[in-house]
This record gives structure tokens, sequence and C-alpha cells, in this order.
């Protein structure tokens, strides 16, 4: 899987930003699929293929739990590879007794449509529309972003309603992100892709948790504390030591309280319709 390299980005970003065709080059590194490519040995239980609001086309892999699930990921993916790359991370979080939806933005994988920061937006919407179409109850629905797709993650949650949060290594703001590491490059007027979570997330109430490494060396850690302290919902943020960019799934910290936040997600669920019974 592709390193997000972003800052090498920022760099030829900012530098060519009137170009909004390379800014994209740059910030997006896709994995191209035929349409016909057999992912059966993914482990997927099935292949889904999603209409957005805008006439793009999403392809998407469904993930059964090992046990009876609990409830539905949402997962938003980093800015390299396709489904076919990030599927090992939806056969470990469906060991939580979960259901894992794993979508390709457009231009990912079997997706197609045309790149934008609205564009990828509509993506994130499909896909929660999708749920709820399969009867999947909002409270149920966990959604889950990594690095770029914390930004996904965190529209979907601010407009709808959703069960839980899980913003995994995110930036306060692409802009900001680009801004501190090189100011004299003016990003903040040459970037096309703003993907603020600072302004989201104190809007967004449901039980949120944050989790970042100190030894990132493309989003400081500080992000990640500021996106915390903001939430509205702020539920945990956990901080792994000598954890990096891309490899927090490794750390033995990162599954203690990912299974500690399901438990608390589901088993207060669990109460709540016991209650209304």
């Amino acid at each position: 899987m592709t390193t997000f390299a972003l800052i090498l980005i920022v760099i030829t970003v900012s530098v060519l930003g009137c170009a909004g065709w390379f800014q994209e080059k740059m910030l997006f590194f896709p994995d191209k699929l035929d349409e016909d490519k057999d992912l059966e040995w993914t482990g997927a239980s099935e292949e889904v293929f999603l209409d957005t609001e805008d006439g793009a086309r999403i392809h998407g892999l469904f993930f059964e739990a090992d046990r009876q699930a609990r409830g539905v990921v949402l997962y938003f993916h980093g800015n390299a590879g396709s489904v076919a790359s990030w599927y090992q991370v939806a056969l470990e979080l469906s060991q939580y007794e979960v259901d894992v939806l794993l979508i390709d933005y457009r231009t990912y994988g079997k997706s197609r449509g045309d790149m934008s920061e609205e564009g990828l937006y509509h993506d994130g919407q499909a896909a929660y529309d999708y749920l709820l179409e399969q009867g999947i109850e909002p409270p149920s629905i966990v959604v889950h972003g990594r690095s770029v797709g914390s930004a996904v993650a965190t529209y979907v949650a601010h407009k709808n309603e959703v069960g839980g949060l899980v913003l995994e290594t995110p930036f306060t703001s692409l802009v900001t992100l680009a801004s501190e590491l090189y100011p004299f490059l003016a990003p903040r007027q040459l970037l096309r892709y703003e993907m603020d979570n600072l302004s989201r997330v104190v809007t967004i109430e449901a039980p949120t948790w944050v989790v970042h490494g100190t030894a990132d060396r493309i989003v400081p850690v500080e992000h990640g504390r500021q996106v915390f302290e903001a939430g509205a919902g702020a539920w945990e943020l956990t901080i792994i030591d000598g954890g990096g960019h891309n490899d927090l799934m490794d750390w033995p910290d990162y599954h203690r309280d990912l299974q500690r936040f399901y438990d608390f997600l589901f088993e207060s669920e669990e109460v709540d319709s016991q209650e209304l019974e």
C-alpha cells in the first residue's frame, strides 16, 4: 500500500496550486481495478455498486462479522490503493462482531466519477444511504475514517445520525496542515481541498474515539489532540507512543481501545433497546 506522503505532497501542491488537476494527481494515489475483476479472494461476502447524487458510480465490499454482528462499520480508507489493498483492515475489524462496508472513492478501484472534495462527500453519503436501505438503523452505524478518510467520516457524521465515530490519524484540516508545514508557500490561498475536520467535530454529538501516534511524520499528533478536544462527542483520545501514520493497528493499545469503544457503543444500545420493550 502506497504511503500517504503528505509532506512531499503539500510542497508540490502548494507550488502548483493553480493547476487543480495537478493537485488531485499529487493528493490521490488510486489503484484502478477492472470492473469484472474477481474479488472473492478478499473474503468479502458481497460486492456493491452505488450511484451518487452527482452521477458517480461507487464500488465497495461488504464483510460479515465473524459472529453475530452488533453493528456495522462504514470504513473510509486513506488516499492510496483500493479495496483490494485495504480489505485486510476490514477483515480485522470484522473480528470484533461488526459487519464492515469498505468503499472506494471515485477514481479508485472499480469506482468511477470525477474527483473533487464535494465528490468525496457524495461518495460517503451514498455509502451511508445504502446501509439505511439495507435496514440498518443509524445508531448501529459506526463511521471510521483514516487519514484522508477522516474528512469523509466527519462529513457523514455531521450530516447524518450515527452511533459512533472513529478518527484515525486525523488532521484538523488539510489547509491548516499544509500552512503549518510550509507557510511561505501560502497553501491556504492555493489548495482546492480544505477537508476541514475541526469545524465539523464541534457539531458531532455521537461518541467519538480519536487515535493517533507520537511518531506520525505525516500528520503531527497535535492535530489528533485538537480534533479530540474540539469534539462535541469526544469519548477518548488514544495516543500511541511510537505509533506512526500507517501502523497503528499493529499496536496492542489500538485493539484494546477499539474493543472498549465498540463495547461502550453496543452495550449502551442494547440497554436502550431493553428499556423500550
